[in-house]
This record gives structure tokens, sequence and C-alpha cells, in this order.
């Protein structure tokens, strides 16, 4: 008797997959980031309402009831949902801005995060010791987590989900339905 292993061909791993088409080639994370941003701007920010249509104040009324308010909401939360997104990283951004420490902890991190990345595979001489790519990630990551806490990024993580929160719902619920959005579902 023979202990051969019997010789199975392998199964694809996904079988909806077209394995005609040409391998992928490994794309470089710049262009995976112009892709993500190309994305984003088709999905989210193809949706932007013209300004005079989200500030328009003779469309805004306080909502007579729990029903009206949950009715405007289901309404415009789809309908503005890019200019939403744009008030939410607006806010993210000031927020980031305005805190001297925490900007300086993300430029830090990032920075040490693409040093760290051009580090070559046998490592790198200080002083006497050669330190990997995964030393120095560990060091980067002992340096920058109380930089992060005294920089109060919880703070701002909670102003900025408070104040988009704030915000956001706030103009989805006294901004009236229009016409237009009322009648959409009846298509």
């Amino acid at each position: 008797m023979s202990n051969s292993k019997p010789n199975y061909s392998p199964l694809p791993t996904n079988p909806f997959a077209d394995t005609t088409s040409q391998p992928t080639t490994n794309q470089s994370p710049a262009s995976l980031g112009l892709g993500l941003i190309e994305k984003f701007r088709k999905e989210r920010l193809s949706s932007l309402r013209p300004i005079a249509e989200f500030f328009d104040t003779s469309r805004m009324s306080k909502p007579t009831g729990i029903a009206q308010i949950t009715s405007r909401l289901t309404r415009n939360l789809p309908y503005f949902q890019g200019n939403y997104t744009l008030m939410f990283l607006g806010i993210t951004a000031y927020s980031v801005i305005s805190n001297g420490m925490l900007m300086f902890s993300v430029a830090f991190a990032v920075g040490g995060t693409h040093l760290i990345s051009c580090v070559p595979a046998e490592g790198v001489v200080i002083g006497q010791n050669t330190y990997n790519a995964r030393q120095l990630q560990t060091g980067l990551v002992c340096v920058c987590v109380p930089l992060f806490f005294f920089s109060s990024t919880i703070g701002t993580i909670f102003y900025i989900i408070g104040a988009s929160t704030v915000g956001i719902l706030g103009h989805a619920a006294v901004m009236e339905e229009t016409t237009e959005n009322s009648f959409s579902d009846v298509v």
C-alpha cells in the first residue's frame, strides 16, 4: 500500500468569479487612495443639492409632532445625503485643524508610517542596533498612543459625533418635504 496523497484539482474560491479575465496587477497605495476618492465622489457627492435648496428658509418650519419629525427625517436624510456628508467632513476638518496637538499627532503618525514603509527588508541601523520594520512600527505605536491621548482625541471624536448629529438631524427635522420629494415613492 502506498501512502501517496490523491491528486485533487483545486476548486475556485469564488464560483462566480470570471476566470477568463486577465489577472489584476498590484496597485500602489496612491492609486488605491485615488480610486477611493473617485468612488466617494461618484457615490456620495453626486447627490449634492444646490446650496440655495439646502438653506431655503422658506421651507423651514417647526415640526408639530414626533410623527412629522419621523416623516421629515425619512425623506430628508436620503435626499440631502451628499450635503450632510460634506457637513460631516467640514466639521471633522475644523475639529482637527483647530486642535493643533491633534493635527501634529496625525501628521506624526502618517509620516512615521510612510517612513517605516520605506525601510528595506534588512532593517535600519541606529547606533549599534539593527531594527526591522516590525520593531519600528511597535516603537511608533508606543509614541503615538500618548500623543493621541494628550491631544484629547476622544473628546474631539465625541465633539464631531455630537455636532454632526445635532446639525444633520436638526436640519432634516426642520426642513419641510418638497412636493417633488413627496411623490417620488409613488412612481
